[in-house]
């Protein structure tokens, strides 16, 4: 039984939110202060000769925990009894067995640690474990609504670490939610992470025994709906990327407080999970602390099919921590470390000097820089570059004359050509004065490098080059040129570029990004303000109420808006239940 602490109503299902308000449902012994109830039959039984039952402290879906003492070395240790009307159903029992199985088999600090099993004289099965002093998540976020970015990632990242221990023995817990995530103090650290509740945890049947695909066979769904990945919720065959999803859930709502899809009724939010697009954060909480980098880190693991989220706990960790540019705090075991030590960034670039540069020929690299024979090669080298030049310029004449790109103060190219004549010598164009014009204003502008003018030593002619400096707004983007990938990063930064070119440059950061086509005839200064695209354009979504719109001019449907009822969600029937 659970109730809302908000309208105070009370809820016999699987609701996890309150349908009328939203508000996070607590169970009636998380919401009551009282002393457990002085008819409990196992309150002040000692159990097999050892733990001696001082009260109930919570209970699951499955059982109900109680605070107890080992009578002989006077240690508080927590009993998760199995409820009494499970006992009598073999496949109940066996999925209790299995949870502490599963538990115990990892042997990992951020698994609760499970020491004993055993049976109550009534027949109940329970299982020893340590005892945890403090709250699971779920009460943290009743209370705190939304948590900072940086103790989220925090958190979440200890999950992390903890799934990829189970992963590597072949468990999937199947059941990740903040209600499993206790939090508890350790040395200096107060938001030590241990998860708990491997009761419905899938394993792999390395001891040969198949209880693991007994108990968790293809069709059978099982979890919670809001933290379901949609594989799970069509009842398919599942692997250790549904952990990768619920703990992208567990994200979402840390740092926007709430689900991404909640609804009325089981089946509608399981719905939504297998093809509704996730919403945006800020879609719903406007006032949310979430860098862009780390929102599509959340969004890719939530990606409908698997094989597009993240391949494992290790890879989603260190997708995390580069979103946050975290480093050497965060170790997924003994063998895997994630932001070991100080990662390598990319050094910022100022803006480069704007004053043409010659090279002295002494400085060219010799074979030989002690004897005469590297001098010598320098001298005949630069002698040869010379006549080089000097006879492509001249072929060039007898071609017919030099063209010369310039732009228009609107942006557009304009291209003139000087013809020589059949005289050749004296003859001018028409054209010659503007063309003479638009060299010199090219020149003017051009920082071309005195180096890069010339022919180089295999007789090829190098385009005189400009510097162009990029800032955006935001700063931080990477800045790509097409045809030429990533030239620099991160803004304000600076790369070279081909005198008189068309080229189109982008810059990106995050989701957002900008484009800008331009020609550049000297050094110049690119400002780019980023923007994010529009979620609703291009991608058709359903409203909530599920009614069609009409259709454009083009006689195709616009993309219906997104409607919200306040705590209901976006439940939706799909077109596939309707026939």
């Amino acid at each position: 039984m659970k109730a809302c602490p908000t309208c105070k109503a009370d809820y016999s299902g699987s609701e996890t939110f309150c349908p009328l308000d939203g508000s996070r449902l607590s169970s009636l012994s998380q919401m009551s202060t009282d002393a457990p109830a002085p008819g409990d039959p196992l309150v002040g039984l000692t159990l097999g000769d050892r733990y001696r039952i001082i009260g109930k402290i919570g209970e699951g879906g499955m059982g109900i925990v109680y605070e107890a003492l080992h009578v002989v070395i006077e240690k508080r240790v927590a009993l998760k009894v199995l409820r009494d009307d499970f006992s009598n159903r073999p496949e109940v029992v066996a999925r209790f067995r299995q949870e502490a199985k599963s538990a115990s088999r990892i042997g990992h600090e951020h698994i609760v640690d499970i020491s004993d099993f055993g049976e109550t004289p009534t027949g109940q099965s329970y299982f020893v474990m340590e005892f945890l002093e403090g709250e699971d998540l779920a009460g943290l976020l009743s209370r705190e609504k939304t948590l900072d970015s940086r103790r989220a990632v925090s958190l979440l990242l200890q999950c992390c670490r903890a799934l990829g221990a189970a992963h590597a023995k072949g468990i999937v817990h199947r059941d990740m939610k903040p209600e499993n995530v206790f939090l508890v103090s350790r040395g200096d650290q107060d938001d030590f992470v241990k998860i708990v509740d491997f009761g419905i945890a899938k394993m792999s049947d390395e001891d040969g025994t198949g209880d693991g695909r007994k108990l968790t066979k293809t069709g059978m769904i099982f979890g919670t709906p809001e933290y379901m990945s949609p594989e799970q919720a069509a009842g398919k065959e599942l692997d250790h990327r549904v952990d990768v999803y619920a703990c992208a859930v567990i994200l979402f709502e840390m740092l926007c407080g709430r689900v991404p899809f909640v609804g009325d009724t089981f089946m509608g939010i399981l719905t939504q999970h297998m093809f509704n697009v996730p919403p945006s954060l800020v879609e719903l909480n406007a006032d949310v602390d979430c860098p862009a980098e780390l929102e599509d880190v959340i969004q890719r693991g939530l990606s409908k099919d698997p094989d597009e989220r993240f391949e494992s706990m290790e890879d989603m960790a260190q997708a995390i921590s580069m979103a946050m540019d975290l480093t050497g705090s965060f170790h997924m075991g003994d063998s895997t470390v994630i932001g070991y030590g100080e990662p390598v960034k990319a050094l910022k670039r100022g803006p480069r000097l704007m004053e043409a540069e010659t090279v002295d020929s002494g400085e060219f690299p010799t074979r030989d820089s002690a004897g005469g024979k590297g001098k010598r090669t320098v001298w005949m080298g630069a002698l040869a570059v010379l006549l080089l030049g000097a006879g492509i310029v001249g072929w060039q004449l007898m071609a017919g004359g030099t063209r010369v790109a310039s732009v228009e103060g609107d942006g557009s190219s304009r291209e003139s050509r000087s013809e020589s004549g059949p005289a050749g010598v004296g003859a001018q164009s028409p054209d010659e004065e503007t063309e003479e014009s638009g060299e010199a204003t090219a020149s003017k502008g051009a920082v071309a490098e005195e180096s890069d003018e010339g022919p180089t030593d295999d007789g090829s002619e190098l385009t005189p080059k400009v510097s162009l400096q990029v800032d955006t707004q935001p700063r931080g983007a990477s800045v790509s040129v097409e045809g030429r990938g990533v030239v620099c990063e991160p803004t304000p930064c600076a790369f070279d570029s081909e005198l008189g070119k068309l080229i189109r440059v982008s810059a990106k950061r995050g989701r957002a990004h900008a484009m800008r086509e331009l020609i550049p005839n000297q050094a110049m200064a690119i400002e780019m303000n980023l923007s994010r695209p529009s979620r609703s354009a291009g991608t058709p979504s359903a409203s909530a109420s599920g009614r069609s719109r009409d259709t454009g001019s083009d006689g195709r449907a616009p993309a219906p808006s997104r409607e919200r009822l306040p705590g209901s969600g976006d439940l939706k029937i799909p077109d596939i239940f309707r026939r």
